[in-house]
């Protein structure tokens, strides 16, 4: 009386034909209906954002994630709805933010995993406050490098054989020279 199913699983009813009233006859062919709840997959589990700066020539990101056991992955454009996307990279520089559904037989996961690719432009050279040369003074003066970045760039010094100095300074009569790396 009851064909029902709520639970994940299969369950198989038969139904057959039943004629009228008087006779009441029965086909003896019975129809096989199959009831079907499948179990719904969690979401991916994110191979991390990927964030890097341009390389030459400019390399090309691939976002990752990991469905659960059985399940496929499936990445779209968007969040919900959106497009599907074939090969979730990015070969530009910019940020691009691909989403992962899991796909189990037909099952998909209720959310979406975000995977943010990020390949970022290489900083603008260090522009230089100018080269100095002065005369001696008593007592020796110092002098210190200075140049300057766009905003949010920080400076890094090196001297003339490639090692880092916090110091870019000469408080001698000579000379030196300083490289200033944004």
């Amino acid at each position: 009386n009851n064909p029902t199913l709520s639970t994940i699983g299969t369950v198989s009813y038969y139904a057959e034909a039943v004629g009228p009233l008087p006779t009441q006859c029965v086909n003896p062919t019975r129809t096989e209906v199959i009831l079907t709840i499948k179990d719904t997959p969690e979401a991916p589990s994110s191979g991390g954002d990927i964030e890097q700066c341009v390389q030459s020539p400019i390399q090309t990101l691939t976002a990752t994630a990991t469905a659960p056991t059985g399940a496929t992955v499936v990445w779209y454009d968007s969040e919900t709805g959106g497009a599907s996307v074939l090969s979730p990279t990015l070969n530009t520089v910019g940020t691009i933010t691909y989403y992962a559904e899991s796909d189990l037989a037909g099952c998909l996961s209720p959310t979406r995993t975000a995977v943010k690719l990020t390949i970022a432009p290489l900083p603008l050279a260090p522009i230089s406050d100018g080269n100095q040369t002065v005369c001696e003074s008593d007592p020796i003066q110092t002098l210190t490098a200075t140049a300057t970045v766009a905003a949010g760039d920080s400076i890094v010094w090196y001297d003339a054989l490639g090692n880092v100095t916090n110091n870019p300074t000469l408080s001698t009569i000579g000379t030196v020279s300083y490289y200033a790396e944004a």
